[in-house]
This record gives structure tokens, C-alpha cells and sequence, in this order.
């Protein structure tokens, strides 16, 4: 039993070492600033504890009790969004008495609300610092862009650092401890890089505001939007705004961060929509992408209302659910002929990855450090130059589809201006032809009341002064004188009848309110009625009529017309035949339509009268052999009869040797 109780002595005694020698693990060792360093990084050197009640004070932090409170923090401290008071304790010890005695503690980032610094030194005096964005940078100890605190080591004792730290944003810390002039190097090389990053972004905003200017396109004002907000937005998270814009507004500089965040995600929103056309080429993704601006808008309002810590979530969530719209909606636009999509889709994923480091490390995903600092400010910078030359393209393919849009309206322009000469040129000719045919209704017109004036001028004079001698000698006449002057009454009467029929015919035919009943007809038979009645008229002139014609020539047409056609024909054959002459009448057919012919061994007619010879009222050179009446109506109405029936007539004549008229009326079936 001895020897178990041994033993057991022995297993409890090496246990408590081990509890022993983890439990001095578990604090962090001094830091040692030993000669030759210029910068030490307190990653992973802090101790750190979480009070989440927010109510502890510096007394209670530096109290024994608190001391195995504090745990190891491996790398930087990464919260995200909390509420807790956060304390980092850190012990420094200078190893040399002739090692400088001042060091620079630098923190980052600067979207801190409240931080302060406790050094506790070796004697147990206890100084105080302060910063954050809710103190004026106008009232820290040193003015520099992020937080910056001297620490005054003037012996080889350790001394105690506590780091309180509070802030409603997202909170993570990175620290290092400077040597003064190495800081003052480095603070130059990053005063160059942010001059190199705010100079790009200038140059950019300039130039993309005359290019707004000059074309007035929607997406380049989008994009001067954005590269704005983005430059504000990189000036605030370098600490710029407070340090030189409103170095005593920290109201202003603890929300900017805050409304900055939406503005960025709306107004890239609002150009990706703008510059790829989404409303026409994607719908659905346009409205999604309207659906984000909107949110931004409300969180802005949110956060301009206090409500910051509930909202920056939510803000982080839309940023990332853009983002996974932005590439696929590039690339598809690229990929449909839309070649400036390529330079968005890579201007964007740089961008994507600035943003991207910052909102992990908000999230408290990824460790603080450079990348995580300066990765937004890069980003913007190379998106705003790809997006220039995306820009640069996109107004090279403006310029393209308006030189080929003016090329188009030059052409529709000299199009339509051809039609419209056209058009002109057509209704002047119409205008002209109107004109020329109101001309010649006028002529008509005239010539009608001439030749009606004329023409019944005589027989009118005849058949009164013959009624007035049958008047005055009626007693003393003798019965013979009395018929021949009664016969002539008569043959006055019959000519104006004639003269007047031929007037009613030729209106009756232009005015078509001539009715004809087309029946079958034998134009043989009709031919020989109508010559028969010209047997005295031939007989006074000695005119032998030769007729040659075919039994049963059947034709469609109307009755009055027919004869009206062949009476015209013969009496015009009558008319211009000399004394002791021929007149040939002839009835054929062709397989269509059925011929007649009148032929006579009158003066024939020139070239000049067969141009004018179905004309109304034509005069033609060719005078009646006995002075007969003629109106110049008679082959008008043939012409227009025959083809009121759907025949046709024409003439064919040789100067000195006769005319020879036909006429085609069509076969009846």
C-alpha cells in the first residue's frame, strides 16, 4: 500500500507541474525591443480579454482577480460586429539602456470609436491615451491618419500596456510598435502610395467628367458617381477625411464609413445596369439589380438614423449577393457580342477582390494585414483605369452606331427626298396634265358652242325664212313651190336633229351615262339596212357602192350602237368620195372578232390628220366634194362606240388614193 500511495504522490505531483507549466504558456511573453529594430509586430503578443458588460474600468482590469481573465490572442484581434469592450494587455521591456526610449505604438484601422491606451509603468504611475473616430483629430496627441501613440521607455523595467477598445462598426485590430524615424520612412513610402491611389482616382473623375460633358451618356454620369463615392470611401478608410476634411467633425467621420458602404454598392449597381444595358438585354437581372439600390438607399437612410451595427450585416450580405451577379451577368454580356462586358467583368473581379478582403475581415473571416488594409484602395484604383478603357471602347462603339446611324438618316434622308422630287415631279406632271385637260374641256367647250352656234346657225336661217315666205305668200303659191319649201323646212330640221344627236352621243359617252345592251347581232344584215337608206344621196353624187359580203357574220354588241358606227362610216364615205367615184362595204371574221370595211377613192388623208383623226372637233385638211356638213364628231363617236361594245376601229389611208376604215366588234358566242 506504501508503495501505491507512493506512486500516487508521485502521478499527482507530476500533473500539477504540467497545470504549472501550461498555465505559464498561457501568458504571452514580454515583448523584447532589442537593438537594431526598426518595427516589431504585435501579432499574436497580446493578451486578451472580452468584457461583455461594457462596464469594467481600468482599476478593475489592473486587479489580480482579473489577471487569469486575460487569454493569449493567436494573430490580430477579429471580432466583427460586437458590442463587448474588448481589453489588450501587452508587456514591453527595452533590453539596452542605450536603446532608444521612445516608441511609436501604431494601430489600424481607423473606423475605431473608442480607443485608449493605459501605460503602466514600473513604478505603478499610470499614463493615459486616447483615439478613435469619436475624438477630433484636431485634439489627438499626435496627428496621423490612424491611430498613433508615443510610449516613453525610459528604463530596461517591464511596463504594462492595457488597450481598451470599443466601436460599433466592425472590429478588428492590427498593431505594431515603430522606431520614430523608421516610422517617419514608412509613413512616406505610404504617403506616396496613397498619392499615387488618389492622383489615379482624380485623373479618372476629371476625365470621366468631360467625357459626361461631351457625350451626356447615362453610364458615364453613373460612373463619375461611383468613382466619387469610391474615392470618398478610400479616403475615409486611410483616415484622410478626418485628418484633413473635417478634422473637427468626428460625428461626421464615425458615419461616413457607415452611409459610404451602400452608396459604393449602389452606385456600381446602378452603372454595371447602366454601361451593360441590363434593361434591354437582361430584364430580370436588371430588376434585381434595382431591387439593390434600393436597399442601399434605405440602409444609408438607416444609418444616418443610428442604426448602423443593424444594418452593416445586411450591407455585407447585398455586397456579396451583388457580387455573385456582377461576373456571370459580365461574362454573359460579353459573350452575347457586347465586347466592353469583358473589361467590366475584369474591372470588377479586381475590384470584387478588394472588397472582398475588407468584408471578410469585417466578418471577422480573415486576419487583418495589408492586404486586408490597402486591398479596397487598389481595387478601385486598377477598376477605375480598366473602366476607362472600357469606357474608351464603349464611346468608340457609340461613335460607330451614330456614324452608321447618320449614315442611315443621310440615307433614309436622300431617300426620302428622292420620293419627295419623285412625288413632286409626279404631281406637277399630274398638275400639268390636269391643267392641259381642263384646257381642253375649255377648247371643247368652245368649240362645242362654236360649232353648235355654226352649225344650226343655218339650217336655223333656212327653215325661218323659208316659214316666213310660206307665211306672206301662202295665198299666191304655188302647191309645188309649197312641198319643195316645206321639204326643205324638213331637211333643215333633220340636219339640226343630226348636229344635236351627234352633241348628246359625244357627252353621253365622256360622261358614261350611255347604257348599251349587248345582244347578238348580223352586222351583214344591219350593213345592207343602213346602205340602202343612202341610195338617193349615192345616186346624186353618181356613186357606185361594191359590197362584198359574208352571210350570218354574228357579233356581240349593242343594236343603236352598230348602226350608229356604220351610218357615221358610210355618210363620211359619201361625204369625201368625188363624183362618179366607188365605195366598197365588206363583212368578214377572224377567229375573234367580226369585220366590217368601208373603203373609198376620196382625197385620202395625210400623217399629221390620221394623228388627230378620233379626235373631237378634229379639222382635217380633207374638205366634203360637195360641201356637206360636217362637225368633226362623226369617228370620235365610232371610235368610242367600238370599244364601248370591246371592239376597236382603225383607219388606213394614203394621201391622193382613198381611206379604208375597219372595225372589230367581237364574235357572239
Amino acid at each position: 500500500m506504501t508503495e501505491i500511495h507512493a506512486s500516487c504522490l508521485r502521478f499527482l505531483f507530476l500533473f500539477a507541474f504540467c497545470l504549472g507549466m501550461c498555465n505559464m504558456g498561457a501568458h504571452a511573453a514580454t515583448v523584447k525591443l532589442d537593438g537594431g529594430q526598426q518595427e516589431v509586430s504585435l501579432r499574436s503578443a497580446w493578451q486578451v480579454y472580452e468584457d461583455k458588460t461594457a462596464q469594467l474600468k481600468i482599476a478593475d482590469i489592473t486587479h489580480p482577480a482579473h489577471a487569469p481573465r486575460f487569454q493569449p490572442l493567436q494573430g490580430n484581434l477579429s471580432a466583427s460586429f460586437s458590442s463587448s469592450v474588448f481589453w489588450l494587455k501587452l508587456d514591453v521591456q527595452r533590453s539596452q539602456l542605450t536603446q532608444n526610449k521612445q516608441w511609436l505604438l501604431e494601430l489600424s484601422p481607423v473606423i475605431l470609436d473608442d480607443i485608449r491606451l493605459y501605460h503602466v509603468a514600473a513604478d505603478g504611475s499610470m499614463t493615459t491615451h486616447r483615439a478613435g473616430d469619436r475624438l477630433p483629430y484636431s485634439s489627438r496627441e499626435i496627428r496621423y491618419r490612424y491611430p498613433l501613440f508615443m510610449l516613453d521607455l525610459p528604463d530596461t523595467e517591464v511596463h504594462h500596456l492595457y488597450l481598451r477598445i470599443q466601436s460599433s462598426s466592425a472590429l478588428f485590430l492590427q498593431a505594431s510598435l515603430w522606431e520614430p524615424y523608421a516610422f517617419v520612412e514608412h509613413a512616406n513610402q505610404v504617403s506616396n502610395f496613397m498619392g499615387i491611389y488618389y492622383g489615379i482616382m482624380l485623373a479618372m473623375i476629371i476625365y470621366n467628367l468631360l467625357l459626361a460633358v461631351t457625350y451626356r451618356d447615362v453610364a458615364l454620369r453613373y460612373y463619375l458617381l461611383l468613382s466619387c463615392v469610391s474615392l470618398l470611401a478610400g479616403m475615409s478608410l486611410n483616415g484622410h477625411v478626418g485628418l484633413y476634411l473635417a478634422p473637427d467633425w468626428p460625428e461626421l467621420v464615425d458615419a461616413l464609413p457607415g452611409i459610404l458602404s451602400p452608396l459604393v454598392i449602389m452606385s456600381t449597381s446602378m452603372f454595371i445596369a447602366s454601361f451593360l444595358r441590363l434593361h434591354e438585354k437582361m430584364p430580370r437581372i436588371y430588376r434585381l439589380f434595382v431591387l439593390a439600390q434600393i436597399i442601399c438607399v434605405c440602409a444609408a437612410l438607416a444609418v444616418l438614423a443610428g442604426y448602423y451595427q443593424l444594418v452593416a450585416p445586411l450591407m455585407q450580405l447585398t455586397g456579396f449577393a451583388l457580387i455573385l451577379v456582377i461576373l456571370p451577368v459580365c461574362l454573359i454580356v460579353g459573350l452575347r457580342g457586347y465586347k466592353p462586358g469583358y473589361i467590366v467583368l475584369l474591372a470588377s473581379a479586381t475590384w470584387i477582390t478588394g472588397l472582398s478582403l475588407v468584408t471578410l475581415r469585417n466578418l471577422g473571416v480573415l486576419e487583418p494585414g495589408w492586404a486586408t488594409e490597402y486591398g479596397f484602395q487598389i481595387g478601385s484604383a486598377v477598376e477605375a483605369i480598366l473602366l476607362a478603357l472600357a469606357q474608351a471602347y464603349h464611346i468608340s462603339l457609340m461613335k460607330k452606331e451614330h456614324a452608321q446611324t447618320q449614315a442611315k438618316l443621310l440615307e433614309i434622308s436622300q431617300r426620302t427626298e428622292q420620293e419627295l422630287d419623285a412625288k413632286v415631279r409626279q404631281r406637277t406632271t399630274e398638275l400639268a396634265d390636269a391643267v392641259a385637260r381642263l384646257q381642253k374641256l375649255d377648247k371643247d367647250k368652245n368649240d362645242f358652242l362654236g360649232i353648235a352656234a355654226h352649225d344650226l346657225k343655218n339650217p336655223l336661217t333656212s327653215i325661218i325664212g323659208m316659214s316666213d315666205l310660206l307665211r306672206k305668200l301662202q295665198q299666191s303659191m304655188p302647191e309645188s313651190q309649197r312641198q319643195h319649201y316645206l321639204e326643205r323646212i324638213s331637211n333643215s330640221g333633220q340636219r339640226m336633229m343630226r348636229i344635236i344627236s351627234n352633241l348628246l352621243d359625244v357627252n353621253a359617252l365622256e360622261t358614261g351615262h350611255l347604257h348599251l345592251q349587248m345582244q347578238s347581232l348580223d352586222v351583214s344584215k344591219i350593213l345592207q339596212d343602213v346602205a340602202q337608206q343612202y341610195t338617193e344621196m349615192l345616186k346624186a353624187k353618181d356613186l357606185q357602192v361594191i359590197m362584198d359580203i359574208q352571210d350570218s357574220v354574228m357579233v356581240r354588241a349593242d343594236f343603236d350602237a352598230c348602226v350608229q358606227i356604220i351610218d357615221n362610216l358610210l355618210s363620211n364615205a359619201v361625204k369625201y368620195s368625188p363624183l362618179g367615184k366607188r365605195i366598197w362595204l365588206s363583212v368578214s371574221n377572224t377567229p375573234e372578232f367580226g369585220v366590217f370595211q368601208v373603203r373609198d377613192e376620196g382625197p385620202g388623208l395625210s400623217a399629221e390628220d390620221q394623228q388627230h383623226l378620233f379626235e373631237k372637233f378634229s379639222k382635217l385638211s380633207s374638205l366634203p366634194t360637195a360641201g356637206e356638213h360636217s362637225s368633226g364628231l362623226g369617228l370620235s363617236i365610232v371610235k368610242k362606240l367600238s370599244e364601248a361594245c370591246g371592239g376597236k376601229v382603225h383607219c388606213e389611208s394614203i394621201v391622193g388614193e382613198g381611206c379604208s376604215f375597219m372595225v372589230e366588234l367581237p364574235l357572239a358566242a
